[in-house]
């Protein structure tokens, strides 16, 4: 959303915000005088030195130096923009923002109204779900073992049989019929009358990380197709990219640093009554890269909790290739045949969903369990180490390719320079955009000569992880990012000529800082690269503009795992030097 607002309107929405109760959903706070204090959820630490300051609104965290208002908390603690954050702080303050929205937007104006309609039909399928027109449909729940606490707090409802009601309750609502059109509420075939897209089905509202409803999913009760019946596809609803629950799961996401994934309405539901609060669901979807992205903004680790029949065990392989691609780490957790999450929580006790978790298997492992199981033999394992390097070949990270690389060596039984090397064929294919993401067996070419040995951390992009310490030492005023830099890299050769001179600055810093200078970094830098040449001077612009850094961020932590990803990458080379003949 791009929004203009007044600085007033801000202003009111900081105030009106209880910072205390906000930071609450994420850090466990004491009071302490006239702040609260608590550990720090920003990073690790083992005494508290996270402060929140309800009377300035402000937080501050005095170990890794991060602070700032409730907005800039919220950002942070969700990976929200600036527009989210501040969308999901108005709602409970019963503040519109569409009246600020500019005559260029239109679009921005258009989803709101789509938004306040949806909202609207949700209300209505509520109060007809409690209503005595609805008593099928919460029976039929109920016979499911569905408490009425759940029910209500996902707002589930019920779209009653015909159309007329549906049209006239939402004109009283203020919901004109060419809006109800365009929000895909009624529907229309030609000349005909419009009728109701959604009719005798339990419906539940989909909503985006702002927490405003986006669409909807309606479940026939008994027999009859389709099933599931999910909103249109649209500019406004994508159930490609959403995840039924998320808008209620994301704070456990974000605290626990972990997700569970099923695929059905229903099974998170059922998640959600046993009392895990970090599930989230498909939309009727095989789990896509949009939701893997927008998983990976809370946590590093999805689980995997899909039907224990044979297609669920497919689309769980087919996840974990999704989930690897953008960074995730995904474990599997099976289920016995015939169950689903709904199903197997409907007759136990929630602890042993939680021991199913627990033997929750890594990508590799598990995918070598359903070979063998499957097929068997040596072919079925070449099938499985084929598919597995293609995945591999897909994760981002060069360094996390390198472990699950040695991880395929170890279970599969293949030496790892094999591995690496058609790892690193398929992922110079997959970045030229030429690549499948599978390994379809050996290049058709003429026989060559051993490679050369490659430098140490060849395989990783060194001068782009030392690029992106640099910027953070450079854009960090207070120091300590460039102190940390200089003391972890000290001795160690750079990648460049540009980023060894850089260094050379930034030790002059240190020693005009320790006689009393109190220039930052970058100024430090900028003031002193006239005497540089033209290619240092546009390495060193390159890292000041922000490029490569965000506005906010731990600068710090930043440069240390930046350190902490070369070092891997040096040992990683060092140990295949000491395996090689």
């Amino acid at each position: 959303m791009a929004l203009s607002l007044p600085r007033d309107v801000v202003a009111r929405i900081k105030e009106e915000t209880d910072i205390v109760e906000v930071v609450r959903r994420y850090v466990t706070l004491n009071a302490g005088g006239s702040a609260f204090k608590g550990l720090c959820p920003f990073h690790r630490e083992k005494s508290a030195s996270f402060y929140v300051n309800p009377a300035r609104q402000i937080y501050k965290c005095f170990g890794c130096g991060e602070g700032g208002d409730v907005i800039s908390f919220l950002m942070k603690a969700e990976s929200l923009s600036f527009p989210e954050a501040v969308e999901t702080l108005a709602r409970p303050l019963d503040i519109d923002l569409a009246k600020y929205l500019g005559e260029e937007e239109e679009t921005e104006g258009e989803r709101l109204a789509h938004h306040r309609a949806n909202e609207t039909a949700a209300r209505l399928w509520q109060e007809t779900f409690w209503s005595e027109r609805g008593e099928p449909a919460r029976r039929y729940l109920r016979d499911r073992g569905f408490q009425d606490e759940i029910l209500r707090r996902f707002d589930v409802g019920w779209a009653p049989a015909g159309s007329a009601w549906l049209e006239e309750a939402l004109r009283r609502e203020g919901v004109a019929p060419d809006l109800a059109l365009s929000a895909s509420l009624l529907m229309r075939r030609g000349q005909e009358p419009p009728f109701a897209y959604f009719r005798s089905r339990v419906m539940f509202p989909v909503r985006n990380v702002a927490q405003r409803i986006a669409g909807f999913g309606g479940r026939v009760l008994g027999q009859g197709e389709p099933k599931y019946l999910n909103s249109p596809e649209s500019a406004f609803f994508s159930k490609g990219k959403l995840l039924y629950g998320y808008a209620a799961s994301r704070i456990a996401v974000a605290r626990l640093k972990t997700a569970i994934l099923v695929e059905g309405y229903l099974d998170l539901l059922a998640l959600a009554q046993a009392g895990f609060a970090n599930g989230v669901a498909t939309c009727g979807t095989a789990f896509t890269p949009e939701q893997a992205r927008l998983l990976r903004r809370g946590c590093p680790t999805v689980f995997l909790l899909f039907d224990g029949d044979r297609a669920g065990l497919k689309a769980a392989v087919r996840a974990c290739r999704t989930a690897v691609s953008q960074g995730l780490e995904p474990r599997v957790a099976r289920l016995p045949a015939g169950e689903d999450p709904d199903s197997f929580l409907r007759g136990r006790e929630p602890a042993a969903l939680a021991q199913v978790l627990a033997a929750a298997r890594g990508y590799l492992p598990f995918l070598l369990a359903v070979v063998a199981e499957r097929d068997g033999g040596r072919l079925g394992k070449e099938r499985a180490l084929k598919l597995a390097m293609g995945t591999i070949a897909s994760a981002p990270d060069p360094i996390r390719r390198a472990y699950l690389a040695q991880e395929a060596s170890e279970l599969f039984g293949i030496a790892l320079g094999i591995v690496e090397r058609e790892v690193e064929r398929l992922a110079e294919g997959l970045q030229r955009g030429s690549g499948a993401g599978e390994a379809t067996g050996p290049r058709q070419a003429p026989p060559a000569a051993a490679p050369p040995t490659p430098a140490p951390g060849a395989w990783l992009d060194r001068a782009a992880v030392e690029a992106v310490m640099l910027g953070h030492a450079l854009r960090d005023d207070s120091g300590r990012a460039t102190a940390l830099f200089l003391q972890l890299r000290e001795g160690k050769p750079l990648s460049s000529p540009e980023a060894e001179a850089l260094r050379e600055e930034l030790w002059r810093w240190q020693a005009a800082r320790a006689g009393g200078d109190e220039s930052s970094p970058g100024r430090f830098v900028q003031d002193g690269w006239h005497a540089r040449d033209g290619a240092y001077r546009a390495y060193v612009a390159r890292l000041l503009t922000g490029e490569l850094v965000p506005e906010r961020g731990d600068f710090a932590r930043a440069v240390a795992d930046g350190h902490a990803r070369l070092e891997q990458a040096d040992e990683m080379e060092r140990r295949r030097s000491a395996a090689a003949p």
